[in-house]
């Protein structure tokens, strides 16, 4: 399956940008930021297909902010390798075209939550996906 995707030559395109600023946490409160990521993968063509990465963050409890940042890439691929998979997703999900989007969206969260009560949020630029 080393050669689903035809060409890496390929330029992400900003799908969707949503921040959501909260209520201001209480005084002592311990806040934890959620992390997870969702991947769609949609045939375009028979030799093209479009992966969206949506990284979320959602702070437990409910404050500060909540964001919503999709990166999405439009992938060449060969028909015959690519109606072999089984899934996908999971097949994406550990290739490269992930690792180019997830480091991109980590960028982007860095640069929107820089002027937050928290700082440059900082997010790992690699899928996480729910467990």
């Amino acid at each position: 399956m080393a050669n689903v995707i035809r060409n890496m030559n390929f330029k992400p395109i900003l799908e969707k940008v949503k921040y959501d600023r909260l209520a201001e946490p209480d005084g002592n409160d311990t806040i934890n930021m959620r992390v997870w990521d969702e991947i769609k993968v949609e045939r375009l063509r028979s030799d093209a297909v479009k992966v969206v990465l949506q990284r979320n963050v959602k702070p437990e409890p409910e404050c500060i902010f909540g964001i919503e940042v999709a990166l999405g890439v439009e992938v060449l691929v060969n028909t015959a390798e690519y109606d072999n998979l089984a899934d996908p997703v999971d097949y994406f999900k550990d290739s490269a075209v992930a690792r180019v989007l997830a480091s991109t969206v980590a960028l982007i969260m860095a640069e929107l939550t820089q002027h937050s009560q928290i700082g440059s949020m900082i997010t790992a630029p690699v899928v996480q996906l729910p467990q």
